[in-house]
């Protein structure tokens, strides 16, 4: 069984590498050369061109008209929560999410409060989501509170897994229903279309992510994508350590952070975004090889893609069956002897330590997702 599987994965990856990591970086002379008049330039911090063309082609692409660039897409998320003042309150989140998300979260003094995912997808469960909200939350003048703990569920954030786009119509009218402020963790999501629009440009903030094993990379960046004016004005003040503009003097008027992208890591994004398209045409010819090598196959299955919801492909998820998933970590390490170095997908962030005490609804999809699901070369093979 194992072989078998093993050798369909090499089927469909390049068979001239002496290893092959999940998702690495494409790099070309536009990229060297970007980089390099960067450094010329000497504007290398915070300032300078290539700031705004990358914001401009980023602008283009999704269709948003307001997008900070960030120090990180984790940064983004940080700064997300602090626009919707999440401090003391409950942020609902999906447990099947890369542990920036909750991280986030903590750092905005929110509390994560976490839910399953669905049972064909790793995305957050709208069944799920409404029967526990039905079980703990009240409204109260206007506000949704946790009954069990007495807290505010200020947000939720709905996190597109692997580039691969939620189900934003019914949790947003589970939101609407309680109150509830939606952010949107496209991280890995950059390309991703839900009912003919970009993610996160219907939701009052969104965020991207632009680290090395991204669609695009900047090396380590982010953003944020604003749905109104005002938020991205008041943060775009924070991020700049909140300093009031002045030619000379250097005056502030409140806590800010010094989290802005610097010229020189936009300055790589601005020559990657000159490819996005194709990148992702790369990356959806891999996923149709993987999707048509282990159709109706015995042992594993990858779970189906939605052609109205478009998703870029970020990263393909293979998954045993249940009846195969004790070969799982068997598999895991068969693939590394062959120097295919596929990952396990995110542990449950419900079952890490530093978040196993915190509130949840109740736990079946995730884990098996987790205990069956192997994450396959994704890189942008030409």
């Amino acid at each position: 069984m194992i072989e078998h599987i093993v050798n369909k994965i090499k089927s469909c990856i390049p068979k001239n590498h002496k290893e092959i990591h999940m998702h690495e970086p494409n790099f070309n002379k536009e990229d060297i050369l970007n980089v390099t008049n960067c450094i010329k330039s000497t504007f290398v911090s915070t300032r300078g061109n290539y700031i705004n063309s990358f914001s401009q082609k980023l602008q283009n692409f999704t269709s948003c008209k307001y997008i900070l660039l960030t120090s990180s897409g984790t940064a983004a998320l940080f700064l997300s929560l602090k626009t919707i003042n999440v401090e003391k309150c409950e942020v609902l989140l999906p447990s099947m999410t890369f542990v920036a998300t909750p991280n986030a979260i903590m750092e905005a003094n929110g509390i994560p409060n976490f839910i399953d995912s669905s049972i064909d997808s790793l995305n957050i469960s709208a069944a799920k989501l409404t029967q526990y909200l039905e079980e703990i939350a009240i409204i109260k003048d206007k506000m949704c509170i946790n009954k069990i703990t007495g807290r505010v569920i200020k947000a939720i954030i709905i996190v597109h897994a692997y580039g691969n786009p939620a189900n934003l119509t019914s949790i947003r009218k589970i939101s609407n229903k309680y109150n509830i402020e939606i952010i949107e963790d496209g991280a890995g999501a950059l390309g991703s279309f839900y009912n003919k629009k970009h993610i996160g440009t219907t939701s009052r903030c969104s965020i991207l992510s632009f680290n090395g094993n991204k669609i695009i990379t900047t090396g380590m960046g982010g953003a944020i994508l604003f749905k109104n004016k005002n938020d991205f004005i008041n943060i775009k003040h924070l991020i700049s350590t909140a300093r009031i503009s002045h030619n000379w003097k250097v005056e502030h008027d409140k806590i800010g952070y010094n989290l802005r992208m610097a010229n020189i890591n936009a300055a790589l994004g601005d020559s990657q975004m000159n490819r996005i398209k194709t990148t992702i045409r790369n990356k959806k010819t891999l996923f149709k090889k993987y999707e048509d090598v282990f159709n109706n196959d015995e042992y594993c299955f990858l779970h189906k893609s939605n052609i109205e919801n478009q998703s870029n492909h970020w990263i393909t998820n293979l998954y045993l069956k249940k009846k195969y998933k004790k070969y799982h970590q068997a598999l895991i390490k068969k693939l590394h002897k062959e120097k295919i170095l596929v990952r396990e997908l995110w542990k449950p962030q419900h079952m890490n330590i530093m978040y196993k005490n915190m509130p949840k609804s109740s736990m079946t999809n995730a884990i098996n997702h987790w205990k069956t699901g192997i994450s396959l070369p994704s890189s942008n093979y030409k």
